[in-house]
């Protein structure tokens, strides 16, 4: 079984390289990550960041993280390899003649004068240090732009993979496979399971690799997994439903342009909302889906809550399940 289901992903894998549509759905989340991961860093370049080796003193470091955020390397050559990374850091090196200032050349916000200014302050009391460092508390723990953009896009890719299923699903039937699936050696069961997969394993690999590239730090994939695999089943359902009763690629592309307003307007209506009017909003898998990314994000997710937004997900598609059963076994015959 598991070797047919393999068989039929594999397929689909094959022919949907020769579409440039589904080439773009493939590629273009990871695209829209990137740029938003220069938006939000290009923000974060105005903080002032060393990069120390194991010549600078405790005593030092403890001076300089009054001033900059500091990172401790426990060589010079990986402190130059941290130079070296796409954000704005400053290497603080010590030597015979004192500090050492490495730069990679192509700050994008300079300010190796602020950092040599600082150093020589740290020897010379009578130097004025050229920060004035204020707090401030925002309510904030991350850029809104990251934050928010981040979980709206590992919610709405989830349609992509459903996006992919209609697709192979059209072409096969203006080819009349779907028809000969009727008599091939492959039941219905594993016809679904193959076409599906695909609808699994997208959503997947773009979600990890969004959290990825905007780097988040170390929160919990496996929960960002879990919530990605659940909300995907509603996307595999509609990808179903609207590819099988479709009779071209744009129409079916069209209807599956419908669910974008049920997709945005539960994630909108999360930010925007007040607290007390989010239960206008259960009914929608993505509006759980965008709750539970968002407190993974924030590093505020705990299993029981990732769990009971996985299981209102879960509940929901099967209702949606239920009312699209006939029209999906209808056009599979």
């Amino acid at each position: 079984m598991l070797k047919k289901i393999l068989a039929i992903m594999g397929r689909d894998t094959k022919s949907g390289m020769r579409d440039y549509m589904i080439l773009y759905i493939l590629v273009v989340p990871f695209l829209i990550a990137v740029i938003l991961n220069m938006l939000t860093s290009s923000v974060s370049q105005s903080i002032l960041r060393f990069a120390v080796d194991d010549t600078v003193t405790e005593e030092e470091i403890s001076y300089f993280t009054q001033y900059a955020k500091v990172e401790e390397f426990e060589s010079e050559e990986v402190l130059l390899e941290r130079v070296e990374a796409l954000d704005d850091v400053y290497g603080i090196t010590k030597d015979a003649n004192g500090f050492q200032v490495v730069t990679q050349g192509n700050e994008k916000v300079d300010m190796q004068e602020m950092a040599v200014l600082l150093l020589d302050s740290l020897s010379n009391e009578d130097i004025e240090v050229p920060v004035t460092l204020t707090v401030s508390d925002v309510g904030w723990k991350l850029s809104p732009i990251k934050q928010y953009g981040g979980s709206l896009l590992a919610v709405f890719i989830s349609i992509f993979g459903g996006m992919i299923i209609l697709i192979n699903l059209v072409e096969e039937k203006q080819e009349n496979t779907l028809a000969a699936m009727n008599v091939a050696p492959v039941n219905r069961i594993q016809y679904v399971l193959g076409k599906a997969a695909l609808g699994f394993l997208i959503p997947l690999v773009h979600v990890i690799g969004i959290l990825l590239i905007l780097d988040y730090g170390s929160i919990n994939y496996f929960m960002a997994a879990l919530v990605t695999v659940s909300i995907a089943l509603t996307s595999v359902i509609i990808g179903f439903t609207i590819g099988v009763n479709s009779d071209n690629v744009l129409a079916a592309i069209s209807g599956m342009k419908m669910v974008f307003l049920p997709v945005l307007g539960s994630i909108f209506g999360a930010i925007y909302l007040r607290e007390g009017l989010h239960f206008l909003l259960y009914w929608s898998p993505f509006y759980w889906a965008f709750m539970a990314m968002d407190s993974i994000i924030l590093k505020e997710a705990a299993w029981g809550s990732i769990l009971f937004s996985t299981l209102m997900i879960l509940l929901i598609s099967s209702v949606v399940m239920l009312a699209m059963r006939k029209k999906i076994n209808r056009g599979l015959k």
